[in-house]
């Protein structure tokens, strides 16, 4: 009987200590991912900051001088949107696409 008694103990021991672990488990992994939050939202902040500088160092005279010189080596700049209409007119919609070459 005395033995009986003892295992029930040690289950009932082993299912609380198994208990604990899981929960232990589970806080741990909350924790990190509030931690991981944490470091997104620095981070986020970081970039708003660093595009507030460039925005506010970047005025459109800039930004036109900027256009025109890569202009000069590449070629007429062209939306992204409307690229591959002009790369492939036979494609639907590309009728929407001027031609303004002189």
């Amino acid at each position: 009987m005395f033995a009986k008694i003892a295992a029930v103990i040690l289950a009932l021991g082993v299912c609380a200590c198994s208990l604990l672990a899981l929960r232990q488990a589970r806080l741990q992994a909350a924790n990190e991912l509030a931690e991981a939050r944490l470091r997104v939202r620095s981070i986020d902040e970081r970039v708003s900051l660093v595009r507030a500088g460039i925005a506010a160092s970047v005025v459109p005279s800039e930004v036109e001088h900027m256009t025109a010189a890569a202009e000069d080596i590449v070629g007429p700049l062209v939306p992204l949107a409307l690229r591959d209409q002009l790369e492939a007119p036979d494609a639907p919609g590309s009728q929407l696409v001027e031609d303004t070459d002189p």
